[in-house]
């Protein structure tokens, strides 16, 4: 880890050990939770908003590398603000613009004034942006968007759409006339269903369209589930380490049932568990910094620290008896985030699938 990357992990974790409180996630189970905006604002003074964004866009031109060691981080302490949905990928993804409405959205991200975040999903189990049946006709957007996170009434959308050249990315005020919402609970915050009648874009024209969007929206994508799953590895080290100090202070028997060799063996299964998805998210994380196809290290890594998530909160939950299936034990709220992140952005079993089409593909060229 280079001394960046150290300095932000070591200000994530005190900022999160002064400003985070779990207590403050319980009871909430099947409400949707709006984001905290005064943390997220501190975020931003933090200048941990938009670190993707270049030096052009008024940024500071880090990259991925540094996203993921906050990603990772915020997962270890189950943080319910939408880094990866509303920082990271708007980031991505107006790195690629040059237009002026994308210098002033660049400017409300990194200042944490407003959230961005990504409609790209039109129905289940969707991996790639290309062909929305969303489209743009006369400065208007009509269609639907599915499983939107991080969704706030003075938000901007960045939508994926189709116009006369092609797909294109436009940007739309979330309480603009024509857009009607409807808010789900997901983990530890929120997705939303968005329909668009006729909506009017932002700034009168689209920020990306043609190969450009087209690449914009593939990169982003990329960037999303390689942090994503940074975050994911860091939600299961975080259960992992808070089982351990539980085991190591519950009594039955007489003894500390770490104590016993059962649950010795199960805690070095889990921890090696979590050492391997680490090692998959950082070779993928070198795959997407080099420039490479990366598409297979990236799929390996989503499935692998997905499942490694899901694996530690059912043994976790397990190890805290029934104490770790109320909402008074901290591991139901890990679990909750975890679920969600498992299944966003494409679950373990899509991104099997898409490893093995990747690697089936290659072996015929």
């Amino acid at each position: 880890m280079d001394d960046i990357s150290a300095m932000l992990r070591d200000s994530a974790a005190d900022f999160l050990e002064g400003r985070h409180d779990l207590s403050r996630l319980k009871g909430s189970i099947g409400q949707p939770q709006p984001v905290d905006r005064a943390l997220w604002r501190e975020m931003g003074e933090l200048g941990w908003l938009g670190l993707e964004l270049p030096e052009s866009l008024g940024g500071s031109g880090m990259g991925l590398r540094e996203s993921t060691v906050l990603a990772e981080q915020f997962g270890r302490s189950a943080f319910a603000a939408p880094y990866v949905a509303a920082s990271l990928m708007p980031a991505v993804l107006l790195s690629f613009a040059g237009t002026p409405g994308a210098s002033e959205l660049a400017a409300a991200l990194q200042g944490g004034d407003k959230l961005l975040t990504l409609a790209w999903q039109e129905k289940r189990d969707q991996l790639d942006a290309d062909a929305p049946l969303a489209r743009l006709q006369d400065g208007r957007v009509s269609g639907c968007k599915v499983f939107v996170p991080a969704v706030e009434d003075d938000g901007v959308l960045l939508v994926s759409v189709r116009d006369g050249s092609g797909l294109a990315v436009v940007a739309v005020a979330a309480d603009a006339s024509g857009v009607t919402r409807e808010d789900f609970a997901a983990g530890l915050g929120a997705v939303s269903t968005l329909h668009f009648d006729k909506t009017p874009i932002l700034f009168g024209a689209s920020l990306l369209s043609g190969n450009t969007a087209q690449m914009a929206l593939q990169r982003t994508l990329d960037a999303g589930r390689v942090a994503l799953s940074a975050q994911l590895e860091g939600l299961g080290s975080g259960m992992l380490a808070r089982t351990l100090d539980y085991v190591k202070g519950r009594v039955q028997f007489g003894r500390a049932i770490g104590s016993f060799q059962v649950i010795h063996h199960r805690c070095v299964d889990l921890y090696i568990a979590a050492q391997l998805a680490g090692a998959s998210w950082r070779n993928a994380l070198r795959a997407y910094e080099g420039g490479e196809d990366a598409g297979a290290a990236i799929s390996a890594a989503k499935a692998r620290c997905a499942d490694t998530a899901q694996r530690i909160g059912r043994e976790a939950i397990q190890m805290h008896g029934a104490m770790g299936f109320t909402e008074e034990a901290d591991i139901g709220l890990y679990l909750r985030a975890g679920l969600q992140a498992y299944a966003w952005l494409g679950t373990p079993l899509q991104h099997r699938r898409r490893f093995m089409a990747i690697e089936a593909e290659a072996e015929h060229v």
